[in-house]
């Protein structure tokens, strides 16, 4: 596997036409002809030398070899095969010594503006798994709708998952409107995960080496949750999901110390529900003006001798990360977190800039990449024609503008250890159905892929071009996938 720490060059040559780009390719003269099934014609080997998620792969006329020292590594060993594999059966002749740059490759999949449902996510994921991406940020609850099932708290379902109504699409279409919104008065849900479900989805994801990442927002983007329960908010008010996208001024009470235990009820749950490290509690875009005026968020703010607003945000995070650290389980908030000083085990997800990535990184906290430039690929994608482009805000996120992504751009060298990677993000306001989603997220993730697998120095935009067409064939022909033009 030495090859694997220092060679890094690969041939243009079309026979291996590989996304994300392998560390090292050796190629030779040859092919071996697949005949079955494809694990019929591989012999799988464990050498513990290899580094974890990392593969050594070699065809042969007489047939073809894989290494790995863990499972994940032979998984996307695999992934590399399928694409080698051309369509009468043949396998070009090839060593490939192959490893990942970064530990986070992730996908954020909006389920609360817009509900796209298990099938779905299933398509999503299988497509993560030819990509080589292995973490699904799953966004679950929000202002506009509550999507996953609480059995302690069932009307978080009954109500929060259903709201009276949507903005109108067609508004979006015109320039310097974008202020304005028009209710369309249909019903939207009731849309939501039950357990079983979630289960499901999990269990799918494992297979196929994806961690799966709820993110339980607090203490902002909670007005679904206090519509079902308005004792949670700060006036006691009755409310109802928003039937429009944007910020929400009634967030959870940070003084109400039922309040407090309800979020502890709901993550006793989904930490159950979801087995691996993580948790996101959100943190961002939390206005603090109901605080500002309500008894018991100034109380608990006089008491601990808080920092006003801003400090009681700080300490429902210290709280929450705390609460979850005896579970097992690490924090992630948004990068607006670290205005309240979170403990160095929080990890800062930084998407106003790569600013909250750095901060985070000098002041010895983890973090994972996800700048909203470029990794917004929510955002219009730069086509000539592209018919779900709503409203123009924002930058264009072009494929190649995808493909220019550094997880650890402006990061010290001593501190680069601190990025475990990126990802990118695709929420929902403005994508109303699953062909509209798989539209903006591919091929755009498959450049985001790359960065996140493969080592600066061995990326090339010009070979990516080169290869980014039979993947966008792959994923259209074997996953279905609705995948937008390579321009």
């Amino acid at each position: 596997m030495g090859a694997m720490a220092g060679a890094l060059a690969i041939s243009a040559n079309a026979a291996v036409n590989v996304i994300p780009k392998p560390s090292f390719v050796d190629e030779r003269e040859g092919f071996f002809q697949i005949q079955g099934r494809i694990t019929d014609n591989v012999r799988f080997v464990q050498e513990a030398n290899i580094p974890a998620e990392s593969y050594r792969l070699i065809v042969a006329p007489a047939g073809i070899y894989i290494a790995s020292s863990d499972e994940a590594g032979k998984f996307y060993a695999m992934q590399t095969l399928r694409q080698l594999i051309s369509e009468d059966g043949k396998v070009p002749c090839v060593t490939i010594d192959d490893t990942p740059r970064f530990k986070w490759r992730g996908i954020l999949f909006d389920d609360c503006r817009h509900f796209f449902g298990k099938e779905e996510l299933k398509k999503t994921i299988n497509a993560m798994a030819l990509n080589k991406l292995n973490v699904l940020h799953w966004h679950l609850t929000e202002d506009q709708g509550w999507r996953i099932e609480i059995k302690k708290y069932p009307r978080l379902t009954d109500i929060g998952s259903v709201r009276p109504g949507s903005p109108l699409p067609v508004v979006l279409k015109t320039p310097g409107n974008e202020d304005h919104w028009e209710n369309n008065n249909i019903p939207y849900g009731p849309c939501y995960y039950t357990q079983e479900d979630v289960k499901e989805i999990v269990e799918y994801a494992a297979k196929r080496h994806i961690t799966v990442v709820p993110e339980i927002e607090l203490p902002g983007h909670a007005l679904a949750a206090i519509s079902a329960y308005p004792e949670l908010g700060c006036t006691g008010e009755q409310f109802e999901p928003w039937c429009r996208w944007g910020v929400s001024e009634h967030i959870y009470c940070g003084g109400n110390d039922a309040t407090i235990k309800f979020l502890e009820d709901v993550l006793d749950e989904v930490c159950e529900l979801f087995p691996g490290p993580f948790i996101h509690i959100g943190g961002d875009e939390a206005p603090k003006t109901v605080w500002a005026t309500c008894p018991k968020c100034q109380k608990r703010i006089a008491d601990l001798g808080l920092k006003g607003e801003e400090g009681l945000q700080g300490w429902m995070t210290d709280h929450f990360t705390k609460y979850l650290a005896a579970k097992g389980k690490r924090a992630i908030g948004w990068d607006e977190v670290l205005d309240g000083e979170p403990g160095k085990d929080t990890i800062i997800m930084s998407w106003r800039g790569p600013q909250g990535g750095i901060k985070a990184a000098a002041r010895g906290n983890d973090a994972v990449m996800c700048p909203v430039d470029p990794c917004y690929i929510d955002n219009p994608q730069g086509l000539k024609d592209d018919p779900y482009e709503y409203i123009n805000y924002g930058f264009q996120a072009t494929l190649e503008r995808c493909y220019s992504f550094n997880p650890t751009a402006g990061i010290p060298d001593d501190q680069a250890g601190h990025i475990l990677g990126g990802q990118g993000n695709n929420w929902s306001e403005y994508t109303w159905n699953g062909s509209e989603l798989e539209w903006k997220m591919w091929p755009r993730m498959c450049a985001l892929a790359e960065c996140l697998w493969t080592q600066p120095e061995n990326k090339s935009w010009e070979c990516f071009k080169a290869r980014i067409p039979a993947m966008r064939q792959r994923l259209i022909r074997e996953l279905h996938i609705n995948c937008a033009p390579v321009e």
